[in-house]
């Protein structure tokens, strides 16, 4: 027999706008010596440089984090042999900047500061969804799913009854679009675009039949 109470359950996305908020920047600083002490101290007083830029720039020590450090021989193939040719030393780190006004001279100062044992691997901004955003994004979600179970009912002949559970799904947050204004000024030599994330809701919500 066929389950009179039985529904349609569906699944409806919503999705809000968010501007970016926040970068993260990750750098990277090496040097390559004949001797790995050499090689150590040379990257560590180019990390040093590089904090002190970022503490005149207004960054605070608890958003400047070490990623990675490492010391390794730098091995080359000759005459079929594999021969150490010097010591490479590195270290990563990643730089939270929560004032975007400040990234423009923080990259060009960085840069500057230090000069080819420096490099910087990735820039990435980021937003933060405040709980009114996301009230709408799942309004938009409830009704997007309403309207495609109204849909499925009216298909099979049935009148659509009262939803009967909801479970939200989770939230994605895609990557900034490239949009807004620049923030550095046009001779800047690395503009950046504000931009803005995308955050997205599921919910799937079951619905009886009439």
């Amino acid at each position: 027999m066929v389950d009179e109470q039985a529904g349609v359950t569906v699944t409806g996305v919503g999705s809000v706008r968010v501007p970016t908020t926040e970068a993260a920047v990750r750098v990277r600083i090496e040097s390559r010596q004949p001797q790995p002490g050499a090689a150590l101290r040379d990257a560590g007083a180019a990390v040093t440089k590089a904090f002190e830029v970022l503490r005149a720039v207004g960054i605070p020590d608890a958003d400047v984090r070490t990623e990675a450090v490492s010391v390794s021989p730098h091995k080359v193939w000759s005459e079929e042999t594999e021969q150490i040719r010097g010591y490479d030393a590195q270290q990563t780190v990643r730089v939270r900047v929560t004032d975007l006004s400040l990234l423009d001279r923080l990259l060009g100062e960085l840069v500057d500061a230090g000069g080819a044992a420096l490099q910087i691997d990735d820039v990435s901004l980021s937003g933060e969804a405040t709980e009114s955003a996301l009230a709408e994004a799942r309004q938009e979600a409830v009704e997007h799913a309403h309207a495609k179970a109204t849909d499925y009912a009216r298909l099979t002949g049935r009148a659509l009854g009262r939803a009967e559970s909801v479970v939200e799904l989770g939230g994605v947050l895609r990557p900034p679009l490239p949009r807004g204004r620049a923030m550095m000024a046009a001779a800047a030599p690395m503009p950046v675009a504000q931009g803005e994330d995308s955050s997205t809701i599921s919910v799937q919500i079951h619905w009886s039949f009439k």
